[in-house]
């Protein structure tokens, strides 16, 4: 089986005699998958609207994706500029806005980019940090030092709690996802690598699994971390001891929000 199959997924396909085609989440049509298991997602939001209400100035989406937190912000007038490696996922958000003068969209690796302006607030939300290694994530705050404002706020979030337990070992289940002519059943798979620091995720259609099909089967590949881990790595790249708390969000989908500022720019988002 290709690389980024887990063993579960591997062996449903084994067992009617399917092949798996891997399909990244993030690019062509896992994008539309994505946006329909996400987009009606409604944590962190409250949370970065209050951010954004308190910062001046423009606010820098950092992997926006399909702009679940940079439609709210827009249509609270805040211009924004929304980032993405994935062109695929900037589409759903021009979309949604189409023509909005104070949205901007830019195809960019949140690992390492280049705008031309500063930033009031940074976000980073979905736990998208867990999409990046070590080295990547030092790329990242770098990258997001260079374009904070003066008293700027960087936040990003991350699991906690028993969610973040659950990130921690091998799953398997099957959950609904609102599908264009109605529910529709996927398997979601979840391994975790030898190392136990690393976890591979599936999802794939139940109704797609059929004897000798090709079936598409959705990866991602993500990090597991805490936010310890995270507080420490922000005050080695130059930022504030960021201040942790809960994100509002339904039961069992514990979220922490981390808001941090630069060392030397007052005590924005952080206390030292």
């Amino acid at each position: 089986m290709p690389a980024l199959i887990t063993d579960a997924v591997a062996a449903r396909l084994d067992g009617v005699g399917a092949v798996a085609q891997e399909q990244d989440l993030y690019v062509g049509s896992g994008t539309d998958f994505y946006e329909r298991l996400v987009g009606p997602d409604r944590a962190e939001i409250r949370e970065v609207l209050a951010l954004a209400r308190a910062a001046a100035g423009p606010v820098l989406d950092v992997a926006a994706g399909s702009g679940r937190l940079t439609i709210p912000l827009v249509r609270a007038g805040k211009r924004v500029t929304a980032i993405d490696i994935s062109d695929d996922m900037l589409a759903h958000l021009r979309r949604a806005l189409p023509g909005d003068s104070r949205l901007e969209c830019v195809v960019a690796d949140m690992r390492d980019f280049t705008l031309e302006s500063r930033y009031g607030l940074v976000v980073l939300g979905a736990t998208s940090i867990t999409l990046l290694d070590r080295t990547d994530r030092s790329r990242l705050y770098a990258s997001v030092r260079r374009h904070l404002a003066p008293a700027g706020v960087f936040a990003l979030t991350v699991a906690g709690g028993s969610a973040a337990e659950s990130l921690a070992s091998d799953r398997e289940l099957e959950i609904t996802v609102p599908g264009p002519l109605g529910e529709e059943s996927y398997v979601f798979a979840q391994q975790i690598e030898p190392a136990g620091s690393v976890r591979l995720v599936n999802w794939v259609r139940v109704a797609d699994i059929v004897a000798g099909a090709t079936v598409p089967v959705l990866t991602s590949r993500l990090h597991v971390l805490d936010h310890e881990t995270l507080a420490r790595e922000l005050v080695e790249a130059g930022f504030t001891e960021p201040t942790v708390s809960p994100v509002r969000t339904h039961p069992g989908a514990e979220i922490l929000l981390l808001t941090t500022g630069r060392v030397g720019s007052g005590e924005a988002g952080g206390r030292r």
